[in-house]
């Protein structure tokens, strides 16, 4: 029954001509629309320290920052000079040299270790795995970064002195700053080639990448270049014309991206005359590239496709009965929600599809009454199309914006197909809650056309992203898993605890309804919990029905842990163990951003886990309201490195003690163990005695994160 209405891409869509700008920079305001009033939502492209809660004033702080940067700056001089000194020997420098050119590895040579034996390295407070690989200089850049993250005041203050220092004409100064600092620690670089360089040194320790174009620089572009006739475009674009060039933009520098990603840690040895070479199409590395919906379509149109969907969903449950929907409740939903038919054709469609439901079935629960009306549903003209007289208030969508939705879908779609090719998984990112039923509902179409399971010998393309600090995400969770099963392709998820908790309870307070997000950080850690285990049981149900074990294509489920909570991560590990699920079975994957975390990173890495970096990139003066966002959203994520700076500064410490005493550094651990386990390995061969790294196993212990 699904089938017949199961969403199909290629049913479309009107065609429209995609505007090939590759350098357009749209800077103008957008007008706030009654919409937007209406709802208080923020502008778009509003002045990015808008977006900012104030918590501070300049007086005391500003001194307080001044003094702070200076204390560190001595600090980072200090450092620097006593580790290389300006007689230094030249064995120093090529001590340290040795130890960052490590040998490139295939991911491949990390064999999966015992659960405990992770365990045991990621609750380790003096396993400095992920300092080996790292230059004295990137320690002090990181220490002094992660100071600065501790103090949440500075992250307040900082939009209102960039903001100064672009008054003054000084924000060269502070951009330099940044790019040498925050942006050098938390991103991959300006450019999809500039991050190849981290791309390559990660995979070195067994770590993927998520590659994310940050949106606020993805319009940096030349106005010279812009398409000269504006009022030719505005007409067939409709009233968003000017949002709806930016997205067209936008999908030619997110395909640049999946290309980057798709070459992965081999662009390197793929150089050609005429710059990098693009990868083959199907031989992908297994790598990310990150999208944000908002940035394919017009965010006013999102908001109305998301009223719309929540709408819908709000009339089933004022219709259902134990669950389900009658044909005759059906009736009632098609007269009174969805416009009145255009024609006398449309009207005999309409009755024909009821009757069908009527003899066929007769009760739809809530996942068939979705797909029925599913806005790319094959029925769906029938149902949405109206008169062309109708109007906004005359209907939930006005046929120009069904022709927007439709641009937007192309717009996805044109991505997700080239990612499917070369085998690059697109990761969808989560946005706020008056977006987010929008979102949920593109990405659950484009896994139903790229996560085929018909396709046996390809992996899932598409993830959603789960918000698990809302009180509804378990139940989506449920929902989305069962409309996956029933329309036989992969659901494919990133879960994550959620990162606008501040912005959604003060909405919900100012617009007079419950607030969607747990009340408490425990109740969010049991919701995140919670999915983790649902899903990972449903993979130990499927891999004991069907007698074989688990992988990427094959699984019907396949989803990533995003999480910096080194509780969730070791709980994960045990579960992982407990269900019989392999770490290299390709199904269970482990995330964080790039630059923190990194000894969670590297142990799962160093144990054969699949782990990925998401790794920001975009021009320096459009990615720090990006960064200054996340830093303000995530503080009591940054308040939590202080186990990290603790071992950089030990790290440190020894570098130090290794210069004083005239010793050349020692080169990485990860080197070490190497060489220790070869020797092993021909001790073995010569006869009995040897041991496994399982037999040098310390206690566990356990730790609140």
């Amino acid at each position: 029954m699904i089938g017949m209405y199961r969403p199909c891409l290629q049913r479309t869509t009107r065609p429209f001509s995609s505007v090939k700008a590759t350098t357009t920079f749209f800077n103008h305001s957008i007008a706030r629309a009654p919409f937007q009033q209406q709802h208080r939502l923020p502008l778009q492209r509003a002045s990015f320290h808008h977006g900012f809660t104030k918590h501070t004033s300049l007086g005391t702080n500003g001194r307080r920052v001044m003094m702070t940067s200076i204390a560190a700056a001595a600090t980072l001089v200090t450092a620097g000079t006593l580790l290389y000194p300006s007689n230094s020997p030249k064995k120093y420098v090529q001590a340290e040299a040795q130890t960052m050119a490590m040998p490139s590895s295939s991911l491949s040579s990390f064999s999966p270790s015992t659960a405990s034996r992770t365990i045991h390295d990621l609750l380790d407070e003096n396993n400095r795995t992920a300092l080996d690989a790292r230059s004295t200089e990137e320690l002090l850049v990181g220490l002094f970064v992660y100071k600065l993250c501790t103090f949440p005041w500075i992250v307040d203050l900082a939009p209102y002195a960039i903001s100064l220092a672009e008054k003054l004409h000084l924000e060269s100064v502070v951009y330099a700053f940044v790019k040498q600092t925050f942006f050098r620690q938390f991103c991959g670089g300006e450019t999809p080639e500039e991050c190849v360089a981290s791309m390559d040194r990660l995979a070195q320790s067994g770590i993927q990448c998520i590659l994310d174009l940050s949106i606020e620089a993805d319009l940096h572009l030349e106005q010279a270049d812009v398409p000269q006739m504006y009022d030719e475009l505005s007409q067939p674009l409709g009233k968003w014309w000017r949002q709806e060039q930016s997205a067209d933009v936008v999908v030619t520098m997110t395909e640049h991206c999946v290309r980057t990603a798709a070459r992965g840690s081999t662009l390197n040895a793929a150089q050609t005359d005429d710059g990098p070479a693009l990868a083959t199409e199907g031989t992908g590395t297994g790598a990310f590239a990150a999208i944000k919906v908002t940035a394919f379509a017009p965010p006013e149109l999102l908001l109305r496709l998301n009223h719309v969907i929540t709408k819908m969903e709000h009339i089933f449950q004022a219709h259902q009965v134990n669950g389900f929907v009658g044909s005759a409740a059906l009736k009632d939903v098609v007269s009174q929600v969805l416009p009145p038919p255009r024609s006398e054709q449309q009207e005999q469609q309409r009755d024909a599809l009821i009757e069908y439901m009527h003899q066929h079935q007769p009760n739809i629960d809530a996942i068939m009454f979705s797909q029925l009306f599913n806005l790319q549903g094959t029925s769906r003209d029938v149902w949405w199309v109206a008169s062309k007289e109708a109007q906004e208030a005359d209907t939930l969508l006005t046929n120009d914006e069904l022709d927007a939705y439709d641009r937007m879908v192309n717009r996805l779609d044109q991505v997700c197909s080239l990612a499917h090719r070369h085998r690059v998984g697109i990761m969808v990112d989560a946005e706020q809650s008056y977006f987010q039923e929008a979102i949920d509902h593109v990405a659950m179409n484009l896994q139903a056309k790229y996560n085929r399971r018909d396709e046996q010998d390809h992996i899932p393309t598409v993830y959603n992203t789960y918000q698990m600090y809302t009180k509804a995400a378990q139940a989506k969770l449920e929902r989305d898993v069962e409309l996956a099963r029933r329309d036989n392709f992969a659901f494919a998820a990133k879960l994550v605890r959620g990162a606008y908790m501040v912005s959604e309870r003060k909405r919900a307070m100012q617009l007079g309804y419950p607030s969607p997000i747990h009340d408490t950080l425990e109740d969010t850690h049991a919701s995140f919990n919670g999915g983790v285990r649902f899903l990972l049981g449903r993979l130990h149900e499927h891999q004991e029905s069907t007698h074989h074990s688990l992988s990427a294509n094959t699984a019907p489920i396949v989803f990533m842990v995003a999480s910096h909570n080194r509780d969730s991560i070791v709980q994960t590990v045990e579960e992982m163990d407990r269900q019989g699920v392999s770490p290299n079975s390709g199904v269970v994957h482990f995330g964080q951003l790039f630059g923190m975390q990194d000894q969670i990173s590297y142990s799962l890495g160093k144990n054969g886990y699949s782990i990925y970096k998401y790794l920001p990139y975009g021009m320096i003066d459009e990615v720090i309201p990006y960064l200054l966002r996340r830093a303000q959203e995530n503080q009591s994520v940054m308040g939590g490195v202080s186990k990290e700076r603790v071992m950089m500064w030990n790290e440190l410490k020894d570098r130090v003690k290794h210069r004083l005493g005239g010793s050349a550094p020692a080169t990485s651990s990860v080197m070490a163990t190497a060489s220790v386990a070869v020797n092993a390995t021909a001790t073995a061969s010569s006869g009995p005695g040897s041991s496994t790294p399982d037999d040098v196993e310390g206690p566990i212990q356990t730790t609140t994160a």
